[in-house]
């Protein structure tokens, strides 16, 4: 598809299956969002936001919460997380039946120190434009996307201790879509 396919055809996401994703889309999907942005607030391949996972179901990767760092996934704890999913996005199904799920988490601390009151605004500037692109990038794989909100301080005890000391800025879900009937 063209991007102005992809545009066309984009919108949130309001029910998974269970369908596992493959490893190759995730891929795409990482590169899509790991190229950074340029902006007057960051150094050329400086990033606030770093990408957090709870991996439900890609296919050739156990399940299990990651982080995502230079092109390298890391598995901070294997297991099944589907629960864990859809308590951290407020209780709700929608990040329990995706096949994935992509957090944004800065350390606002250094951020702040950085960049001042502005530090925040560029945090959520820069997650909004990445969750983007991810959200563009599964699209023009056939897949779903949507962005969600969760509970804060719970998003960063479970990726803890590796994300002790950062904030959650922005989730999004990601997994086939559950297409709905077309009437005639």
């Amino acid at each position: 598809m063209t991007i102005d396919e992809v545009i066309l055809k984009r919108g949130s996401s309001r029910r998974f299956t269970h369908e596992p994703i493959s490893r190759e889309h995730l891929q795409r999907m990482l590169e899509a969002t790991s190229c950074g942005i340029e902006a007057d607030f960051l150094t050329p391949g400086g990033r606030l936001n770093d990408l957090y996972f709870i991996v439900n179901a890609v296919d050739g990767l156990e399940p299990g919460a990651y982080h995502y760092s230079n092109g390298d996934l890391e598995c901070l704890r294997p297991g099944a997380f589907r629960g864990d999913a859809g308590y951290l996005d407020l209780e709700q199904e929608l990040a329990a039946n995706a096949a994935v799920n992509v957090y944004f988490l800065a350390d606002l601390t250094k951020v702040l120190e950085r960049y001042g009151n502005r530090g925040y605004r560029c945090g959520q500037l820069e997650a909004g434009i990445l969750g983007g692109r991810l959200y563009l990038a599964a699209y023009a794989l056939g897949l779903g996307a949507t962005g969600l909100t969760f509970y804060d301080d719970d998003v960063i005890a479970f990726f803890s201790p590796h994300a002790k000391g950062k904030s959650a800025i922005f989730l999004v879900a990601v997994g086939h879509p559950v297409r709905r009937l077309t009437r005639p």
